[in-house]
């Protein structure tokens, strides 16, 4: 089996793709328009309301 690797994000990628939701489209258009699991998009707005969205680390 093996082992799935982990896309990292930059920050100004996951800026971008949160602004794609508060402009008004639904998270899982974004996300899927962007080629990303609807949760992660999710997530990344969450951490951006908490002021706590990070890139690379």
């Amino acid at each position: 089996m093996e082992k799935a690797i982990r896309r990292r994000y930059t920050l100004e990628y996951k800026q971008e793709a949160v602004r794609l939701v508060a402009s008004g489209q639904r998270v899982s258009a974004a996300a899927k328009s962007l080629g990303i699991v609807e949760q992660t998009l999710a997530n990344w707005v969450k951490a951006d309301k908490a002021g706590q969205l990070r890139g690379l680390i």
